[in-house]
């Protein structure tokens, strides 16, 4: 009887493995560069793989949500140049406007804005990005989101205003900056 040996020297199975390693080494690497607005490495990395500006981490974040993450502008710009998807939504059904929302980055909020982010999707707890800015002190970043939201979408989200209002104009905070002093708070416009 003959018996059949096996050589795993030159199996392919454990190339593709390895490949698949190094891919997970790739994007890590991609990630922090988008985080920390590493743009010459970021580049060439999607100049020879344009697909990177889609693939996700574990928890579901783009190269463009590591970007936001780390407040990286000029990164958020060339990924948006380059392709990426900015209505794209992470594990939690988040955004790059609700992730920039919820770190409270109204420069972050407005260059996405500007750049087509929908103001109206919310993550899977039914919240938006406005919701988000409500917690904020700072009402610049609501009033952001306030211009583009009309009264109907807020309603059908929350079934009456009031719950905004008690957040956003019944907060100390900003109510007394407000009206106490007769502040006048310069709110980017997303006309350019």
């Amino acid at each position: 009887m003959r018996q059949a040996t096996m050589d795993f020297s030159t199996s392919s199975v454990f190339d593709q493995q390895k490949g698949d390693s190094s891919e997970e080494v790739d994007l890590t690497m991609v990630y922090q560069a988008a985080s920390n607005g590493d743009v010459n490495a970021l580049t060439a990395v999607i100049r020879e793989d344009p697909s990177i500006l889609e693939c996700c981490d574990s928890e579901g974040c783009t190269p463009l949500m590591h970007a936001v993450s780390g407040r990286q502008v000029d990164t958020v710009k060339l990924l948006l140049k380059m392709g990426a998807n900015i209505n794209m939504q992470d594990a939690y059904g988040r955004t790059s406007l609700c992730l920039a929302t919820y770190l409270g980055w109204l420069e972050g909020c407005v260059s996405l804005l500007r750049n087509g982010a929908k103001h109206n999707i919310p993550d899977k707890n039914g919240r938006l990005p406005l919701h988000a800015a409500t917690a904020e002190p700072d009402v610049r970043l609501l009033t952001v989101l306030l211009q583009q939201s009309n009264p109907s979408e807020i309603n059908h989200q929350d079934n009456e205003v009031s719950h905004l209002q008690g957040r956003a104009f019944l907060n100390p905070g900003s109510s007394s900056h407000k009206r106490g002093n007769g502040a006048h708070f310069c709110v980017p416009t997303l006309k350019g």
